[in-house]
């Protein structure tokens, strides 16, 4: 952990150099250091026994100002955004080993960003890579089955501009990292951290546009779609069950780049038989309709120009594993492709965040622009 640490602070301290000389009239840019002790949130018993040790991490994000040329620019604060890399211990370094995340971010600024105090969020997806999986030679770990994970952060900080160019922050963050139930144990690893950070700004401020772009986000949408995924329920047997499914979807315009409604999905999960009977204490018989799976979400979408972010939470209609009114959620990525296509990829997941599949999906849109 120590020396990955001091790799990262050697970059850091590089691409400071680098950007001083080269970027020196580029207020734009910006390189971000946190610190972030914490500790595993374990969300099962079998965690919770081998957990020994808090979460000590590190994090590095190089980032652009947003400079107003696109109407969510302004909307949201002239938000930084760009790329980190995440690094931290698992909670036991000789089962878990500890876990890298390359990742994508925004930060969003509440205030306006001239001030010298402010208040933000980020959001942070990408994959990350974990040195210990469950294998043959590491059965004990049961947490992740897989080298390869998603990587998602939310965190909520306040701001303090030292001066034009130095600013530090202090924030708590919650980071999820788990294979979405593709391979199986998948519990997945929920860290929470706090953090100290330093950003410094190359050169002058950033220049924002005179320019005024519209809100392009439509007045209702009608949407339908479909979607499949794999996931596996079973570490021993190492099956995978085919999923397959539609949904449909209202939504209404309530704020600029924001629309909230309803989405109805159905699907057949072919895991579910099996899980039914395998947790069953009698013998039981299952019947062809038991695969069937049905749930109602609300719709919560941040929209960036093509790109949206989802934020579902939801329930059961029909599940026999799980139960009538069972809670579900939802957070995933839709881009628009072409005309009212778009591609969306979420990962769904029941109550306490233990994932239930990655979905993969098309959608078309019915699009009114006006009352």
């Amino acid at each position: 952990m120590l020396s990955n640490a001091k790799r990262i602070l050697t970059i850091a301290i590089a691409a400071i150099a680098v950007n001083h000389v080269c970027l020196a009239q580029e207020g734009k840019y910006s390189i971000d250091l946190k610190l972030r002790p914490g500790f595993i949130i374990p969300h099962h018993g079998y965690m919770a026994y081998f957990l020994s040790e808090n979460v000590n991490a590190i994090q590095l994000n190089l980032g652009i100002t947003t400079d107003g040329s696109k109407f969510w620019h302004k909307e949201y604060s002239y938000p930084i955004i760009g790329l980190g890399i995440h690094h931290s211990g698992l909670g036991n370094d000789t089962l878990y080993g500890n876990l890298t995340g390359l990742y994508f971010f925004i930060n969003r600024f509440f205030l306006n960003a001239n001030r010298r105090f402010n208040i933000s969020n980020s959001l942070s997806v990408g994959l990350s890579y974990a040195s210990k999986w469950h294998s043959p030679g590491n059965r004990t770990n049961m947490v992740l089955s897989t080298p390869l994970n998603v990587f998602f952060q939310y965190e909520l900080g306040v701001n303090y501009k030292l001066t034009t160019n130095h600013n530090i922050s202090a924030s708590v963050g919650l980071a999820h990292a788990s294979n979405g139930s593709i391979k199986e144990p998948n519990l997945g690893f929920n860290i929470f951290t706090t953090s100290l950070g330093y950003r410094y700004s190359f050169g002058k401020p950033n220049p924002v546009k005179n320019e005024f772009p519209t809100d392009n986000t439509p007045y209702t949408t009608w949407s339908v779609g479909i979607f499949s995924s794999v996931k596996s329920v079973n570490a021993f047997t190492g099956k995978q069950y085919g999923i397959i499914g539609f949904s449909a979807e209202k939504l209404y315009r309530f704020a600029p780049l924001s629309m909230l409604g309803l989405e109805f999905s159905a699907y057949c999960d072919n895991s579910i038989p099996y899980l039914v009977k395998d947790k069953s204490d009698i013998p039981i018989t299952t019947d062809r309709y038991d695969n069937l799976a049905m749930a109602i979400n609300a719709s919560y979408l941040m929209g960036f120009e093509r790109i949206s972010i989802a934020f579902q939470p939801g329930i059961y209609l029909r599940n026999r594993f799980y139960g009538f009114g069972a809670v579900t959620n939802k957070v995933g990525i839709r881009f628009n492709l072409y005309k009212g296509i778009s591609a969306a990829i979420a990962i769904k997941a029941h109550w306490l965040a233990q994932a239930d599949f990655v979905e993969f999906g098309i959608k078309y849109s019915f699009i009114k622009n006006e009352k």
